[in-house]
């Protein structure tokens, strides 16, 4: 089994993230580190990728940010308020009333 852990440089945080793989990555740690940095704001060349054999993460993590949850179309519908749908959202909202 293959390990790729994510770190920042300067403070030697592991990203509380881990990559594994029986062979060999699919993906470059390049690739691997951008989209981790994206994800967390950073810009690439403040990550490294570290492979071996085991988990290298120990001591203080760096969590991942969670990510966005989107509200359902009747959520979206309902956040209007009553005084201010269409008549076609009020018709929507009432079908998916209706499917449940």
């Amino acid at each position: 089994m293959l390990y790729r852990n994510i770190r920042k440089i300067d403070t030697g945080a592991w990203v509380d993230i881990l990559f594994t793989t029986d062979g060999s990555f699919s993906v470059s740690a390049a690739e691997h580190v951008a989209e981790v940095a994206s994800a967390l704001s950073l810009n690439a060349n403040e990550l490294e990728a570290v492979d071996g054999n085991s988990d290298a993460r120990t001591g203080t993590m760096i969590d991942q940010p969670s990510g966005a949850v989107s509200p359902t179309r009747k959520e979206q519908l309902l956040a209007i308020g009553r005084d201010n749908w269409t008549d076609a959202q009020q018709k929507e909202l009432l079908e998916l009333v209706a499917q449940k």
